[in-house]
């Protein structure tokens, strides 16, 4: 239960990943918004002119039109997608558009006479703090919005003159429970996301990340270091004698050395430090394993796989039979090379693990370049 209530708390424990596909969703569901209301708000023009006194008309609908085009330049903003930043920036101008015009409608009413004679336009800040349930936020977001909508409705009753009337408290009240309720609606749809997005993307029985999220990341990180000017490497690990090891021992008693083993790389992926954050460990397949470095050289990544190297050496398991035994892995690391594909990365990884087994297993091995001899260099520590 508490770990469900720090997952959706804020975006310290979200991965990178889950932070794109967040980000990604949010930015979707914000230009569909500003696309409707900037319609509905050209629109509504129509609407007032027979609603609205005729001093106020013409008033109104220039802060509507002005309001519509604001929301038209967000809806046409389409660049970084995948940043969550940006994604919570959308949001956020998404609210400072409708609040403005609520302001700036509100005022021209006011200062007219019209504030509690025309209906529709006190209900903006109820609109603005229940559509909090379209989106997929954390609690920390969650709580920033409804503090920015409760503090502009303050400052607005404040100004008027208004503030601290039965009508503007209940209003306050209303809000409030009215933010409580969308915000944990939007809370639910993040852990509904965040559950969703685990189920399709980790591995069921190591809880690593799958096959299919290892390639889709992998294509996406060379692209981005590419762009960026950044290394990045991958090692590629298989269990050495695992087929033999199953028929000696079972398959549960092989499922232990699986989750110990992606113990140890979900350890060693872990951001303990600012160029380790964005690594990812997955199962490939069967007992082959992948660990993505982006922002990080072949140096770095030898270091990586000479300590999973030694860390299966020190982690026997106890299997069901009661006995405890060892087991060890062979490793392919290889670092990407100027315009390489993520296929010619893997490719020559996958040489380079052929390579570690083929020499003795329990090793790693750097893949060569290209352009170099065929056989590989490696390092070999004893077990």
């Amino acid at each position: 239960m508490l770990l469900d209530i720090l997952d959706v708390f804020s975006v310290s424990r979200h991965s990178r990943y889950f932070n794109q596909t967040r980000a990604h969703h949010l930015y979707r569901r914000v230009r569909l918004i500003a696309l409707l209301l900037a319609v509905l708000q050209t629109a509504w023009v129509f609407v007032d002119q027979l609603l609205l006194p005729a001093e106020v008309q013409n008033s109104i609908a220039i802060g509507r039109v002005i309001s519509s085009g604001a929301l038209l330049l967000l809806l046409v903003w389409y660049k970084h997608p995948y940043n969550l930043g940006c994604a919570l920036l959308r949001l956020a101008l998404l609210i400072m558009i409708l609040s403005g015009f609520q302001t700036y409608s509100n005022t021209v009413l006011f200062t007219a006479g019209y504030e509690h004679s025309v209906a529709g336009y006190q209900f903006f800040p109820f609109m603005i703090v229940a559509m909090q349930a379209i989106f997929p936020l954390t609690v920390v977001e969650v709580v920033a919005v409804t503090a920015a909508v409760m503090l502009i409705e303050v400052l607005t009753q404040t100004l008027s003159g208004q503030f601290g009337g039965v009508a503007e408290l209940n209003a306050l009240w209303l809000l409030g429970v009215l933010a409580v309720i969308a915000g944990w609606a939007s809370i639910n749809q993040l852990g509904m996301l965040l559950g969703l997005y685990r189920q399709a993307t980790r591995d069921a029985l190591t809880g690593l990340a799958n096959r299919r999220q290892v390639m889709e990341h992998l294509e996406g990180d060379v692209l981005l270091c590419q762009e960026e000017g950044r290394p990045i490497s991958i090692l590629m690990m298989d269990l050495d004698k695992f087929k033999g090891f199953n028929d000696n021992y079972g398959h549960a008693a092989g499922d232990i050395v699986l989750k110990q083993f992606a113990k140890i790389l979900r350890k060693q992926v872990q951001p303990k430090a600012r160029d380790r954050k964005g690594n990812l460990a997955g199962r490939f397949g069967g007992e082959e394993f992948l660990i993505i470095l982006p922002g990080q050289a072949a140096e770095q990544a030898v270091e990586m796989a000479e300590q999973i190297c030694a860390a299966c050496r020190l982690s026997p398991v106890r299997i069901p039979s009661g006995e405890q035994v060892g087991f060890t892995t062979s490793i392919g690391v290889a670092a990407l090379l100027p315009d390489e594909t993520p296929s010619d990365l893997l490719r020559r990884a996958d040489e380079a693990l052929y390579a570690a087994k083929s020499s003795g297993r329990d090793r790693y091995v750097v893949a060569n370049r290209e352009d170099e001899q065929s056989n590989n260099e490696y390092r070999y520590e004893p077990a």
